[in-house]
C-alpha cells in the first residue's frame, strides 16, 4: 500500500533581548490563576518536561536543549487525531491521562492565552497553522478542534514548490523572520503539516553592564579549562541552596518569566542532577527562590544549537505504539488511512548575552500511513551547570537545557 504522510511542526520561539537600563519599576501582568484541572495539566507537563531533559541527557559532553512545552503542545495537537490505546499511550506519556482529550484542548487554549497576557513587558505570540494536500481528506471534527481551541489557520494547497514558499513565508512572518525556512521541499507522499508558532521578546530586568564582562576560566566535566566571556553583576535576585545544588533565577520583563540556573556541587554533574529532579523538589525550589538575596553573580555567555530525533526518547516514556505502523491508530486524522508516527524531530537554539536570552525550538511530528554547609552568597558558573527558562505564576518550564562547554555551538 502506498505511504501517504502527515507532518506536524512545531516551532516555539522565544526572544528575551535586553535594554540600555536596568527596569526597576515595570508594570506587572495579570496574574494566571489555576483551577485544579489546569493545574494538573501543568504540573504533568513539568513532570514530562524532567523525563524529557533526563532522557536527553545522556552523558555526552555538550550542550543541549530541549523545549517541553513544544514537544507537549505538538503531541497535544496529535492527540486530537489519535484514538483508542495510541490515544492513551500519548496521554500517559505527557502525563495527562486523568483527563479528557477536550479538558486537555480546553486547558491548553486557557493557558496559551494566559501566557500571551501575562506580561506586559514581554511580546510573546502563539500561531497555529494546518496545511493539507489538496486531495486528501482529513475528518471534520480534527480540524474544527485544533481551530476552536488551538485557533489554527487551515489552507487547502497544491503541494508544488509554490505551497513550500507559501508555508516558509507564513513561518517567517510568524517568527518575525527568525525561522526563514523550515520547508526545503515537499515529497509526494507528504499530505498535511501542522506548524504551531511561539515568539518571545523581552529583557533582563536586570541589564548587565558589557564594560563587565570578562574572560574567566571555566572547568568543563572532563576537566578541560577553557577561558569564556563571563558577565557581572551584583544584585538581588531569588538565591537557594539545596541539596546537592545552588540555584538562582533571574527576571525577564515585570518578573513573569525568568531563567533558573542550577549548579551542581562541586564532583556532581549536571546529567547527575538532572535525574534527581521531579515536580515536588521543583515545587520546594520555586518557593526557595522567592526569597531574596544580594548576591554576586557570574554568568557566561553562550550560543549553540541542537537537534534530536525523539522516537526512542518516547517509546522510552510510554508511547512506542504511536510509532508501530500495525498498531498506531490515528483513525480521528483519516479512518480509511493507516497511520502512524514516524519520527518526532526537535530543534533547539539559544544565545545568552548581556542584553538578554534568545532561544528558539522546532518539534516536527511526522505521522505516515501507517542539610548544608552554609557559603557566602555567591553565585559564580564556572562549572557544568542547568538551566530553566519559565514562568512565574504557573511555574511551567519552557525550555530546559544544560551548558557543558559555553564555547561549543555544536
Amino acid at each position: 500500500m502506498r505511504t501517504k504522510y502527515f507532518v506536524l511542526f512545531l516551532f516555539s520561539l522565544f526572544f528575551m533581548t535586553g535594554c540600555s537600563k536596568n527596569s526597576e519599576n515595570v508594570i506587572g501582568g495579570d496574574p494566571i490563576v489555576l483551577n485544579d484541572k489546569s493545574l494538573k495539566l501543568v504540573q504533568a507537563s513539568n513532570v514530562f518536561s524532567f523525563s524529557l531533559l533526563g532522557k536527553s541527557l545522556d552523558g555526552t559532553l555538550e550542550n543541549r536543549m530541549v523545549s517541553p512545552l513544544s514537544v507537549s503542545t505538538a503531541l497535544s495537537m496529535t492527540l486530537n487525531g489519535a484514538a483508542g490505546t495510541t490515544q492513551s499511550a500519548i496521554q500517559k506519556t505527557l502525563g495527562l491521562d486523568g483527563l479528557t482529550v477536550a479538558e486537555i484542548n480546553t486547558i491548553s487554549q486557557d493557558l496559551a492565552a494566559a501566557l500571551q497576557k501575562s506580561d506586559p513587558n514581554v511580546v510573546m505570540n502563539i500561531a497555529n497553522s494546518i496545511w493539507i494536500r489538496k486531495d486528501f481528506a482529513v475528518l471534520d471534527p480534527f480540524i474544527t478542534t485544533n481551530q476552536t481551541y488551538y485557533k489554527a489557520q487551515v489552507s487547502k494547497l497544491d503541494f508544488n514548490p509554490a505551497a513550500v514558499t507559501t508555508i516558509n513565508q507564513w513561518v517567517s512572518d510568524k517568527t518575525n523572520g527568525k525561522i526563514p525556512i523550515i520547508l526545503n521541499s515537499i515529497s509526494s507522499n507528504e499530505i498535511m503539516f501542522l506548524i504551531n508558532a511561539i515568539y518571545f521578546n523581552g529583557k533582563w530586568k536586570y541589564q548587565f553592564e558589557t564594560s563587565k564582562t570578562a574572560n574567566e576560566p571555566f572547568t568543563c566535566t572532563d576537566k578541560k579549562v577553557v577561558s569564556v566571556p563571563m558577565m557581572k553583576m551584583e544584585n538581588s535576585f531569588g538565591y537557594a541552596v539545596q541539596s546537592g545544588y545552588k540555584a538562582m533565577k533571574m527576571p525577564y520583563g515585570a518578573e513573569k518569566f525568568q531563567m533558573v540556573f542550577l549548579l551542581p556541587d562541586a564532583g556532581t554533574t549536571p546529567d547527575q542532577l538532572a535525574a534527581t529532579l521531579n515536580t515536588d523538589k521543583w515545587i520546594s525550589l520555586n518557593t526557595a527562590l522567592k526569597s531574596k538575596t544580594k548576591v554576586p553573580v557570574w554568568i557566561p555567555k553562550w550560543k549553540f544549537s541542537w537537534e534530536k530525533t525523539l522516537n526512542d526518547i518516547l517509546s522510552s516514556l510510554g508511547m512506542g505504539i504511536a510509532f508501530d505502523p500495525n498498531k498506531a491508530d490515528f483513525s480521528a486524522i483519516n479512518a480509511s488511512q493507516q497511520l502512524y508516527i514516524t519520527k518526532v524531530i526537535h530543534k533547539t537554539f539559544i544565545d545568552v548575552s548581556e542584553s538578554g536570552t534568545e532561544a528558539a525550538a522546532v518539534t516536527s511530528v511526522g505521522v505516515g500511513t501507517t542539610a548544608m554547609p552554609v557559603d557566602p552568597p555567591a553565585f559564580y558558573l564556572t562549572r557544568p551547570f542547568l538551566f530553566f527558562i519559565t514562568e512565574e505564576d504557573t511555574g511551567a518550564i519552557l525550555f530546559a537545557g544544560k551548558i557543558e562547554n559555553p564555547l561549543l555551538t555544536n
